[in-house]
């Protein structure tokens, strides 16, 4: 009876317990399991964490690295844009000293210029095939400069000045050397020399440069036209002190440079053919 009252004892046990016991124990798993995991994804978002903390301050590092890389570029750019504008203005600068020093080296032709102001270039013409009036010629020829021997130090200066003030300056020295040539025509003894003492091209530079003296310019013989050089010397001067100023060139000042410079070039165009026409004439 004992043994049975036992094992009715430990039946009920095991009938009561073993429910009990999976229970826990499946409990117990889920919360190991449970566990587990928490701790695989906490150690998981961690180094996670590390990583993006890593990668914000590798792309902190990129960054700053780019923005002194941009800033010493700019500062290079800005440097080098500083340095060919200071190389720029001083090139400018040289070219105005270079310019007006030529004027001052073309003061020979202009003194030549105000003494054949003088002289009546129509009715020469007509008397230069008398030896007298070539002796004359000859002794009035006696105090030209040599062309050959005036400098010409403004050149190559042409990139760095403004169009106006290349244009008053050519048209200045265009008007002296028109009046050395002029002379030379009556020198060489030709026959009706008239027809290369053409007055229209220079008209043209002059009216264009100094448009207000038009009337003084049709009414005046080219050999009187050297009382307007002192008035392209004073525009020129006024152009080239707006480049030592730094002053911009206005659609105005282009406009009248291209002007001025299309009358420069159709004289020369013209000079040039009547220059060919002479010599197949000659030959």
């Amino acid at each position: 009876m004992n043994a049975d009252f036992w094992l009715s004892i430990l039946a009920i046990c095991i009938s009561v317990g073993l429910p009990v016991a999976i229970f826990l124990a499946r409990n117990w798993l889920l919360a190991w399991i449970s566990n587990s995991v928490q701790h695989r994804f906490n150690v998981e978002i961690e180094q996670l964490r590390a990583e993006l903390r890593k990668n914000e301050e590798r792309f902190k590092s990129d960054l700053r690295n780019k923005e002194d890389e941009i800033s010493t570029l700019r500062n290079s750019v800005l440097s080098g844009s500083a340095s060919r504008q200071a190389l720029l203005d001083k090139r400018r600068f040289e070219a105005v000293e270079k310019v007006w020093t030529n004027v001052n080296d073309l003061s020979p032709l202009k003194a030549f210029a105000a003494q054949m102001s003088v002289l009546k270039y129509k009715a020469i013409a007509k008397e230069t095939h008398d030896p007298r009036m070539q002796q004359v010629l000859a002794t009035i020829g006696s105090a030209a400069p040599d062309i050959e021997q005036l400098k010409s130090v403004a050149r190559d200066e042409r990139p760095f000045l403004p169009e106006l003030a290349w244009a008053y300056f050519t048209a200045y020295r265009t008007v002296l050397y028109g009046v050395y040539g002029r002379f030379m025509i009556l020198r060489t003894g030709l026959e009706n020399p008239e027809q290369y003492l053409s007055k229209e091209g220079i008209q043209k530079i002059l009216k264009t440069a100094l448009p207000y003296r038009s009337e003084f310019i049709d009414e005046k013989e080219p050999e009187q036209y050297y009382v307007l050089l002192d008035e392209i010397e004073i525009y020129l001067l006024m152009e080239l002190r707006k480049i030592l100023e730094g002053k911009d060139v206005d659609q105005a000042s282009a406009t009248r440079a291209r002007e001025i410079m299309d009358a420069v070039n159709g004289v020369e165009k013209e000079q040039a053919e009547k220059a060919v026409a002479h010599a197949k004439r000659g030959g």
